[in-house]
């Protein structure tokens, strides 16, 4: 049988077809499609993954560690990053996790499960979800490639709203 793909390319990151499935993955849990899982989408991949199981609180406390949005909600960023962990650490867990999310040792996708852990049949599966994951892709994948800019421009947002704190709390000084 053929080899399956490396799950990491040469600089010990995630190989471009891995990220790539990910990335899918990322997309199919996050249903408002706002590009961070909120805890019950985060729970969702982990059912799907686990047999039916959630994160328990050590793991849930762990996402932080991750990328995340000003929520700390997961962003696709941290999700790549916490599957890479993952991956250097224990690749068995990540072929299991590709597996049960409906990947071959391909990476291709067979059966793909959705969000509650049960395979769509293909006539189950109107065009209009179909075009709605794509859209919801294409979003994820656009807004990946603007991440360092955005989430520069957190941080500049954010200290922003230090420093206008920081006045406002000076300024109430002041007047009392």
């Amino acid at each position: 049988p053929p080899q399956p793909p490396a799950l990491l390319d040469d600089d010990d990151w995630l190989a471009p077809p891995l990220e790539a499935a990910l990335g899918e993955v990322f997309c199919r849990f996050d249903a408002d499609a706002d590009g961070a899982w909120s805890t019950a989408e985060l729970q969702s991949f982990a059912r799907t993954c686990n047999g039916g199981d959630e994160f328990g609180e050590a793991e849930l406390s762990q996402v932080g560690e991750f990328t995340t949005d000003g929520h700390g909600r997961l962003t696709r960023r941290g999700f790549l990053e916490m599957m890479h962990l993952q991956t250097m650490a224990r690749p068995e867990d990540t072929w299991a996790d590709l597996r049960a999310l409906g990947y071959d040792s391909s990476l291709s996708p067979k059966g793909v499960p959705g969000s509650s852990g049960a395979e769509a049949a293909p006539s189950e599966k109107p065009e209009s979800v179909a075009a709605e994951r794509d859209a919801r892709l294409a979003r994820t994948l656009q807004s990946e490639a603007d991440a360092e800019l955005a989430a520069k421009l957190a941080e500049s947002l954010q200290a922003e709203l230090i420093i206008e704190e920081q006045a406002a709390a000076a300024a109430a000084a002041a007047a009392a």
